[in-house]
């Protein structure tokens, strides 16, 4: 009787649903291969309220990269709630800041914003790419940045927010981003 009664209960329990937001999605050619990836920010949670955000770079349907954080409503609206409208308008201004023209730069582009803004981090580049290798090579890393200088990639710096920076660059022999920049 008591198995009966918890089988029902089961069935009868609202199962929590999952809001989905397709934020923004743009298509940009990160690679160097002539081929624009489609990069994506798709948030995901029980309500708009605290969404788990997810970007994403796709090239022909596989996954390139992938990075997941979570942004709350609060945290754009500081101590007043948005109400919806103004919480989707925020998402859409954060979406037009986070795909900006300016954050798409040449690998030389980089390095010259670099020089603008934090030059100590042009030497750093290489120990970067090393800590992110199994295990840690220096001389590998160093190779991999020469050959992301030469190949016409475009690297993509991003903030998951607050003064985050991350930097990432396709590697064609790894096949795979590293990130380039251990920032703020």
């Amino acid at each position: 009787m008591l198995l009966s009664f918890l089988a029902t209960l089961l069935v009868m329990s609202p199962t929590p649903t999952d809001t989905t937001v397709t934020i923004s999605t743009v298509k940009r050619d990160l690679t160097g291969d002539g081929v624009p990836e489609v990069l994506s920010l798709t948030g995901t949670g029980p309500t708009i309220d605290s969404l788990n955000v997810t970007f994403t770079i796709k090239s022909s349907g596989r996954t390139l990269y992938s990075t997941t954080w979570i942004q709350k409503r609060a945290d754009f609206g500081g101590p007043r709630r948005l109400s919806d409208i103004e919480f989707r308008a925020r998402l859409k201004e954060y979406a037009s800041e986070f795909f900006e023209d300016s954050r798409f730069m040449s690998p030389a582009g980089f390095v010259s914003w670099l020089r603008e803004s934090a030059r100590f981090h042009i030497p750093l580049i290489p120990d970067v790419i090393s800590h992110q290798l199994t295990p840690p090579d220096s001389s590998r890393a160093r190779m991999i940045w020469d050959q992301m200088q030469t190949a016409g990639i475009t690297v993509f710096q991003f903030s998951l927010g607050g003064d985050n920076v991350t930097v990432i660059g396709w590697s064609a022999t790894d096949q795979r981003f590293y990130g380039l920049l251990e920032c703020c």
